[in-house]
This record gives C-alpha cells, sequence and structure tokens, in this order.
C-alpha cells in the first residue's frame, strides 16, 4: 500500500516536472532564459517529453503493480533526472 502511494507521488512529480519543462521553452524559469538560446529550448523540450513519458510508464507500473517495472521505470527516471539536472548546468548563470 506505502509503495502504491509513493509511487502515485512519484508519477504527479515526474509528469509534472515534464510539462513544466515543456511549457517554459519560450520564456524565463529560475535562473534560465531559453528564450535566448535554441539549444536551451530544445534540451527543455527534449526533457519535458522524456519527464511526461517517464510519468506514462510509472502511471502503468503502479497500475499493474510488477515490482520488476516499478524498480525499472524508477531506475530509468532518476537517469532522466540527474541527466537533465546535468545538462542544464551548462546554462546556469557563471557569476
Amino acid at each position: 500500500m506505502a509503495i502504491t502511494i509513493l509511487m502515485i507521488c512519484y508519477t504527479l512529480i515526474s509528469f509534472g516536472l515534464g510539462w513544466y519543462f515543456f511549457n517554459h521553452r519560450q520564456r524565463p524559469f529560475l535562473v534560465f532564459h531559453p528564450e535566448e538560446s535554441r539549444e536551451l529550448q530544445r534540451v527543455l523540450s527534449i526533457g519535458g517529453v522524456i519527464m511526461m513519458i517517464i510519468g506514462v510508464f510509472s502511471a502503468a507500473a503502479t497500475i499493474m503493480n510488477n515490482t520488476i517495472f516499478l524498480a525499472a521505470v524508477l531506475l530509468v527516471g532518476v537517469i532522466a533526472i540527474m541527466a537533465l539536472q546535468l545538462i542544464l548546468l551548462h546554462w546556469f548563470p557563471k557569476g
């Protein structure tokens, strides 16, 4: 029961993060300005779509309640989030 509740939270967070990235391709957010960088717009587009897909797979894994599928989706999600964060560091203000 607890894993189901935690997976629902993970699903909402990953889908919400993907939606946020995808919606902020053309406007500034936090310290990033994607309207000034075509590469950053592309990273946000691709990263947002990937996170939304992970959210959909996470919802499917939660409904199926298959332990292996849950673990695989969590692993892929963690790697994707870490990769996005490392890529976004390229556009972080340096001073």
